[in-house]
This record gives C-alpha cells, structure tokens and sequence, in this order.
C-alpha cells in the first residue's frame, strides 16, 4: 500500500475535488453527534489530509490522529498542516500503517475513508477488532464502502479532469478481476498542454471490495452496530 501511492500523490488532490465535494456535507453530518470530549478521533488511512481537514471542520474541537504509512503521501499531509496553525496544533500523524500503529485509547470516533478494501478478507476481522477496542463506549466509526462494492470488471474510464493553469490533467481507471475476492484497479494519470501529452503516470492497486452487508456483518462480529448509511456516498456509521 505504501509504494503504490508514491506515484499518485502528485495528482491525488486534483482528481479528488470532486469526491471531497460529495464527501464532505455527508461526512459532516455523521459526525455530528461525536462527543470530542470523550477521546480524540482517529483518521486511518489519511492520505494526503483531504479527509483530516475534513474531520477537523466538522469537530472543531476535536483532537485528531492520523495514521498514513505512505511517504508520499504524509508529506502532503505535513504540507498542509504546515500552512494552518490552527490544523497543526491538534493533528498529530502517525508515520506507519493501521495495524502496525498503537492508536489512542477511548477515541470518540474512527474515520476510515478510501480504506477498509485494502485490506484481505483474513485480515480485515484483525481491523474492525482494532476500531472497535479504539472505540469509546458509545463512539462513532465511519467507514467507506469503497466502490464497485464486489468483484467486477470496470472497462477503462476517464473519471475526471482539472485544470492548473496552463495545464489540464485527467485521470483514468480501470479495474481487472484477480479472484473470487480481489481485483486490481489500474490508475493513469495524463497531464496536458493543449493537446499534447506531457507526462502519463501509472499505478496499481490490490483491494478487496466488500458491499455495505459484507461490511455490517463483518462489523457486527466486533461488536459495533450499524446505525446509518448514505446511498450516494457509501459511508456507513457504525456505534460501538
């Protein structure tokens, strides 16, 4: 997981815009009943921060953990905390994978976005048994069905453009099927002056989707319950 963000992390901010769009009124309203009082809230898999801040707005008060094993990835993260003061006083990150990470004690939330399908099904008790233990007694955990929610083949697509000046960018995805239970998605990245093809960046990544059932049940199994779901966004809130 690590290795194969180093490439993306140029592009990830700008094609992300128009997720982050959708993401952020949804995710705000999740978390609006979380009790910054009763722990920190935890950000698995924090990428380039988009998700942070995101969690920061909405819980003003909150403090905040973020865990991002990838280089590339943090030091976008540590850019943009080094910009706001008021972010970097209460975000702390933490350089190393999920499972790997000691994480706080009594968290009134855990946010996992873009995350839960990189791990395989075997490990992915041991993540929901960390997010339940990390848990306050009533706490919130927010986790993304990330998509196509199953095993199936996604012919190549451009998903979206973005301009930075002069430049326009685009991004493409495929994804192709490896078993029963995983596939690979096949990122491109394209960056343009006018027509012409200035830089063109692939990567890959190995993940495990499961659909919002598979995710409840597997819940379930660690003790935290399901208490709402958004359609549109795939985010579902879990209670411990």
């Amino acid at each position: 997981m690590t290795d194969d963000y180093a490439a993306a992390a140029e592009f990830y901010d700008l094609m992300a815009t128009p997720y982050v769009a959708a993401v952020e009124p949804v995710l705000s309203r999740l978390l609006s009943e979380v009790d910054t009082i009763a722990g920190p809230v935890t950000d698995i898999g924090a990428g380039t921060g988009l998700s942070t801040v995101l969690v920061a707005e909405a819980l003003p008060d909150a403090r905040i953990v973020a865990v991002e094993p990838a280089a590339a990835m943090r030091a976008v993260l540590l850019s943009r905390l080094a910009a706001r003061r008021d972010l970097r006083e209460r975000i702390t990150v933490l350089p190393s994978g999920f499972l790997g990470t000691p994480l706080p004690q009594q968290c009134a939330a855990v946010v996992a976005l873009g995350v839960i399908g990189h791990f395989d099904t075997a490990t992915r008790p041991r993540v929901w048994a960390a997010i339940a233990a990390a848990l306050a007694a009533g706490g919130d955990a927010v986790v993304e069905v990330q998509r196509p929610g199953g095993v199936e083949a996604s012919p190549e697509r451009r998903y979206t453009t973005a301009r930075a000046g002069d430049l326009r960018y685009e991004g493409w995805s495929r994804a192709d099927p490896v078993d029963a239970e995983s596939l690979i998605w096949r990122m491109t990245y394209r960056t343009y002056r006018g027509e012409d093809l200035m830089q063109e960046v692939h990567t890959e990544h190995h993940v495990w989707p499961a659909d919002a059932d598979r995710l409840t049940a597997e819940a379930r199994t660690a003790g935290l319950r399901r208490v709402d779901l958004d359609e549109a966004t795939g985010l579902l809130r879990f209670t411990r």
